[in-house]
């Protein structure tokens, strides 16, 4: 069960603020900007701000801070974004996706040390990453499944909603529009959701239609293997791609967070039954 959250680039917490009525505690924060820093110390002055992100993954394997049962990130999109050079994973806010990583991959050393899960993951960016030439999506969902080599697309351009089944996670990722969710703004960002192999994240993230929408566009699916060229390791990924108001209209914060527990919840029912 997800009782522990770390966050990571906090900004002012809206993730504290959308998940605190499911009864989660956020152990710590993670940021360096004046603004939000000063905002998180007037809102949050019991929870750490540890600052940089880069000395997290030590100050975890050292004890020092605890290894939380779920961590969440939006890292910089700078890198990514439509607006700027897109330099990706060259660009040093780019490349603090590979840290994120880093920060997963310690938590989880110290947890499974502990007889614990590994940590559920949570994470967010702008839309522009899944075209990344850098390939960053593809470290970040790789590295995240357990897969020794780095999974690639045809083209270049990962598709806006997927799930592999790795290793040592299984890992879904969707684009949704916060335009349909009471923002009167278009806002489109890529939503990842992972967890271990007894975790479903695309029922977090997906849903299952029970009603036809005649007036949208129909979903195209394409079901596939990606194969990697080192040790001929293969990936089962489902690659969707997804238009519509119809499709768009799901989860967002709160909800994602709310549909990971219950699959929790679920899970233990079977096996206790």
């Amino acid at each position: 069960m997800i009782k522990t959250v770390g966050s990571i680039c906090s900004g002012i917490e809206a993730a504290s603020v959308a998940w605190e009525p499911l009864g989660v505690n956020f152990d710590w924060f993670s940021e360096i900007a004046p603004f939000p820093s000063r905002v998180l110390a007037e809102k949050y002055p019991s929870i750490p701000n540890l600052g940089d992100m880069n000395g997290i993954p030590e100050l975890i394997k050292q004890g020092k801070i605890s290894a939380p049962d779920l961590i969440c990130g939006g890292t910089p999109c700078q890198a990514f974004s439509l607006a700027g050079w897109q330099n990706g994973l060259n660009d040093d806010r780019g490349n603090l996706t590979l840290k994120f990583v880093d920060i997963i991959e310690s938590n989880d050393a110290v947890r499974l040390a502990t007889g614990q899960n590994r940590c559920k993951v949570f994470w967010e960016n702008v839309e522009g990453v899944l075209t990344d030439k850098t390939n960053a999506f593809g470290c970040l969902i790789s590295s995240l499944a357990g897969l020794a080599n780095v999974l690639t697309v045809k083209g270049g351009r990962w598709p806006n909603a997927g799930l592999v089944r790795g290793k040592t996670r299984n890992v879904a990722w969707r684009v949704l529009d916060a335009k349909y969710f009471g923002l009167p703004q278009q806002r489109r960002r890529l939503y990842v959701v992972a967890g271990g192999k007894d975790f479903s994240p695309e029922k977090a993230l997906f849903e299952i239609h029970k009603s036809n929408f005649p007036e949208y566009p129909t979903s195209v699916r394409m079901d596939t293997n990606l194969r990697c060229s080192v040790n001929t390791q293969t990936a089962s990924i489902l690659l969707t791609e997804q238009s519509g108001m119809g499709m768009q209209r799901h989860i967002m914060a709160l909800c994602l967070l709310y549909r990971i527990i219950a699959s929790e919840d679920c899970l233990r029912s079977k096996q206790r039954d």
